[in-house]
């Protein structure tokens, strides 16, 4: 899946990721195992006959990313049933809906974490 190539898939995937955020915040209070987890939607991408979404998730603490990706998968049946509800006007056919851990993000972390701990420049 590439970066939206028109308009309309723009604007489906950033209604998308609106929605999907608002969805994992309330599975996150409905869902015991997701106590004292936050959980962030980085990003959504479409594909472009809008039938697949692909939801990049972050999560705090990083040690439960894993873990809260399989647990949203899981529970991926109900995710689809409320996102149905909240977009059924807008589309024909319900995407299917897939979440996977924002490696982009998890890279540009410990990039910045490796820089953090180079000296200064000129004090080798």
């Amino acid at each position: 899946m590439s970066r939206p190539s028109n308009l309309r898939q723009q604007r489906f995937s950033a209604e998308m990721k609106r929605v999907l955020s608002d969805i994992v915040k309330e599975a996150a209070e409905e869902i015991p195992e997701l106590a004292n987890i936050l959980i962030e939607v980085s990003d959504v991408r479409v594909t472009p006959d809008l039938q697949q979404v692909r939801a990049y998730i972050l999560a705090v603490p990083a040690e439960k990313l894993e873990f809260v990706v399989r647990l949203l998968n899981q529970y991926q049946k109900p995710i689809r049933h409320r996102l149905s509800q909240r977009i059924r006007h807008h589309v024909r056919i319900m995407p299917s809906v897939q979440f996977f851990v924002d490696q982009v993000e998890l890279s540009a972390r410990r990039v910045e974490e490796i820089l953090r701990k180079l000296p200064p420049p000129g004090k080798e």
